[in-house]
């Protein structure tokens, strides 16, 4: 049975992920290096355990300029050796990029080409400044330009989480054709996460 992940359901598995290793997440924020593999490198990252809550496999290597995918089996081309990966379709493409001023429409670009259901980026502000509501609004003028653009609204299939070391806090939002829907994230209270 095919079943698809919603930015809902993502974003509620991301929360219960960061909340229980949040220490560890503090303790790198400024090590890009470090903190990126917490993210997605380490035996013990946090998209893998993502994955796993949402009963999903991670492929955590790069993929066609995508930092990571998760998948089910049924998303592979069949009949290939073991071990080897090579995908047909995928449930998540998901970005990360700690440096929110670095050109996040290259990731953006990564998650339009790649066939999944959910397209995710997640980044990092250093402030909730006009460059954050700016950066926005770039974002959305890039995937408004598409031909995918209705799909992505109605299905709300691409999601942006923002994270602020300060209050270790999030914001997320999925794209609608007429702006960015925003769903409130209470870090405290796990799977508390609900649209406005």
């Amino acid at each position: 049975m095919y079943t698809r992940v919603s930015s809902q359901d993502f974003l509620n598995a991301w929360m219960n992920v960061v909340n229980l290793k949040r220490e560890l997440l503090q303790a790198d924020w400024r090590n890009a290096e470090a903190f990126t593999s917490l993210i997605k490198g380490c035996e013990d990252n946090i998209i893998t355990s993502v994955g796993k809550l949402l009963e999903l496999k991670a492929y955590t290597t790069d993929y066609y300029s995508v930092d990571s995918l998760l998948y089910s089996d049924e998303d592979l081309v069949p009949d290939i050796k073991p071990n080897s990966y090579w995908f047909r379709q995928v449930k998540v493409a998901f970005e990360h990029e700690n440096h929110f001023n670095s050109g996040l429409y290259q990731e953006v670009s990564h998650l339009l080409l790649i066939n999944s259901d959910l397209k995710v980026l997640v980044t990092y502000p250093s402030n909730r400044e006009s460059t954050e509501q700016r950066q926005k609004e770039y974002l959305h003028q890039i995937i408004n330009g598409t031909r995918i653009q209705k799909q992505l609204s109605e299905g709300e299939s691409f999601l942006l989480i923002f994270g602020y070391e300060n209050e270790f806090s999030w914001e997320a939002y999925v794209y609608k054709e007429t702006g960015w829907k925003t769903l409130d994230c209470n870090t405290h209270n796990i799977g508390g996460c609900g649209a406005t």
